[in-house]
């Protein structure tokens, strides 16, 4: 970074004093380059603090997302006149997006013409159905706990997947039941849990590649949509327990469900 984006960055801070604020702005007044290295400062900021939430909706590692959440953005910068801010925020979108958070959540994700591609699969339809039903009370599950045997009869055989269903009441979640939901174009056995608090989390299996034995399964945590996963793949299946972002203990949960499931 020059010395002039130094300058520039303290600026919008409000960092300067007020004799070195008012030479910066003398400097914006009569040099075009100047205001167009401070409006590609000014969208990079925009981008940082007003669009975390979006850039959450793509999937991330779970330990950078809670990193994002436990570390928010400074607040908005001070008001520039007008008359100071060009058209050059295009270049402020360029220097967001070639460094820093920016780059990690872009990189390889941009087809090419520039369009960003989503590439959570299965995960993905997960979080879609995840933020219907977990706000469901009465009609969280197309079949209750107490129907356990034929839950795992019918969602078995519709998946092509054959499991136990897990007792996850070490954390304080109880069985509500089951259901069945489409991702990726495939079947896909979705078990429900809840929290005291209300907090529902959901382990959800579908046929696929296997990844080892299930009792050493390689866990992948990441942050889809505002939701926190664990993820793993086991004897010929898919598996991933959903619950809120920043819900603490989701990956104890996972290791045990593996276990069980």
């Amino acid at each position: 970074m020059t010395d002039l984006s130094i300058k520039l960055s303290a600026y919008l801070d409000g960092e300067l004093e007020a004799a070195d604020a008012r030479e910066i702005e003398a400097l914006l007044e009569s040099d075009p380059a100047a205001r167009a290295e401070l409006d590609a400062l000014m969208a990079a900021d925009a981008l940082a603090s007003g669009q975390f939430d979006a850039l959450l909706m793509d999937p991330v590692p779970l330990a950078l997302a809670q990193k994002i959440r436990s570390s928010p953005v400074g607040g908005p910068p001070p008001r520039v006149s007008a008359h100071l801010i060009g058209g050059a925020l295009a270049a402020g979108l360029a220097f967001f997006v070639s460094g820093g958070i920016g780059g990690y959540f872009l990189k390889d994700q941009i087809a090419p013409g520039g369009t960003v591609v989503a590439k959570a699969g299965w995960l993905s339809d997960i979080a879609d159905y995840h933020a219907v039903y977990a706000s469901q009370q009465r009609h969280l599950v197309e079949v209750p706990a107490e129907e356990s045997a034929h839950i795992v009869k019918w969602l078995g055989a519709t998946v092509g997947v054959e499991f136990s269903i897990p007792d996850l009441s070490d954390f304080d979640l109880t069985f509500e039941g089951g259901r069945l939901l489409v991702a990726a174009g495939k079947p896909v056995a979705q078990l429900m849990y809840r929290q005291p608090d209300g907090a529902v989390i959901a382990l959800c299996l579908q046929s696929g590649s296997s990844g080892g034995a299930v009792s050493a399964p390689g866990f992948k945590e990441q942050t889809i949509k505002g939701f926190d996963f664990v993820s793993w793949s086991a004897n010929g299946a898919r598996y991933v327990v959903i619950g809120p972002g920043g819900k603490p203990g989701l990956a104890e949960i996972a290791a045990q469900a593996a276990r069980e499931v």
